[in-house]
């Protein structure tokens, strides 16, 4: 089902070649410091399974990567280098040093999340959500004092989503968030979008892919793309502690960021607007949902899989009624 009944995405490098016979290295003569992070976030495992696949990526060259990657471990990582290294500080770093101009980015161009699960984020939007990863959603390059922050628009499923998905009801299975924890963060609703993919056919075919961007108020240019397993919680992206000391995070992750200017030398993505046409190459970019977005309507609710439907049936005739 997780292939062929919900929406998925996947990044597939270049093929890296092998160095010279018997030789090894972390050496990284890349841009993005593939090779190096993917190195380092394998040896956070600690594991005798993983340190025979870091031996094998050692042995090859992995300079032809051009994504950053963004990964996050457990732990509390302190300090100014190490607090940097995963999590939403290692994706604001890279946006301040790689990302959008300030000259060209400005508050109009929203910053989108989309994700299959919500963790607890506070009592208010501002504890985390609007402050500590907006700032990072919203990283630019240049005279940051000048920046003002984005919108934030989030795209989750709503119940009527899930309920006409290929899927029914059994979808939301895959959408971890309890009533209990969107009780306590009901401003969230307000920041909302449905799931909606008409140009690629996916409106039915329930999200399970988490992406992170940022696109122009017209919604035809984009300043960066984020595919990650990282949905939205402080659990998988990290949250700020002892006076913006450390940064503590409670799962593994690992994604990858796309910068326009590595790709085509050009300052931005555009849109694609035909499945067609979805080639890096040509400058444009396949996002997995519709342009612009749609916000929640007044009979839409956000889905939480702890809570029963049986009013209306799915697209299988079923009602739901969660094990307790």
């Amino acid at each position: 089902r997780d292939w062929f009944q919900k929406t998925q995405g996947v990044w597939i490098s270049p093929l890296f070649p092998p160095l010279p016979s018997t030789h090894t290295s972390d050496a990284d003569i890349s841009q993005t410091r593939f090779k190096t992070d993917l190195i380092e976030y394998l040896k956070s495992y600690t594991s005798v399974e993983i340190n025979e696949w870091i031996q094998t990526i050692r042995r090859h060259d992995l300079s032809a990567a051009k994504v950053f990657l963004v990964g996050s471990v457990p732990g509390r990582h302190m300090g100014a280098d190490n607090k940097c290294r995963f999590g939403h500080l290692k994706l604001r770093r890279l946006l301040s040093e790689f990302g959008p101009s300030a000259k060209n980015v400005d508050s109009s161009w929203p910053a989108i999340g989309q994700f299959s699960s919500i963790g607890s984020l506070g009592p208010t939007a501002d504890k985390w959500l609007t402050n500590e990863f907006l700032s990072t959603l919203s990283a630019v390059c240049g005279a940051k004092s000048l920046v003002t922050k984005p919108r934030l628009k989030l795209i989750f499923p709503s119940v009527e989503n899930v309920r006409t998905c290929l899927e029914g009801y059994s979808g939301g299975g895959s959408l971890p968030y309890s009533s209990q924890t969107h009780r306590k963060q009901t401003y969230l609703t307000s920041y909302l979008h449905s799931w909606r993919s008409e140009r690629t056919g996916r409106s039915i075919a329930c999200p399970h892919i988490k992406t992170y961007t940022r696109l122009s108020g017209d919604s035809k240019q984009m300043a960066y793309f984020v595919l990650t397993s990282a949905n939205l919680s402080k659990a998988a992206w990290g949250q700020l502690e002892k006076n913006d000391t450390q940064l503590a995070i409670k799962s593994y992750e690992i994604g990858v960021l796309f910068i326009p200017k590595l790709f085509t030398n050009q300052e931005f993505f555009e849109i694609s607007k035909s499945e067609d046409s979805d080639k890096l190459s040509n400058n444009c970019f396949p996002i997995p949902y519709d342009t612009p977005l749609t916000p929640y309507s007044l009979n839409d609710e956000v889905w939480t899989w702890d809570t029963p439907h049986t009013q209306m049936p799915d697209t299988h005739g079923n009602a739901w009624i969660p094990q307790t």
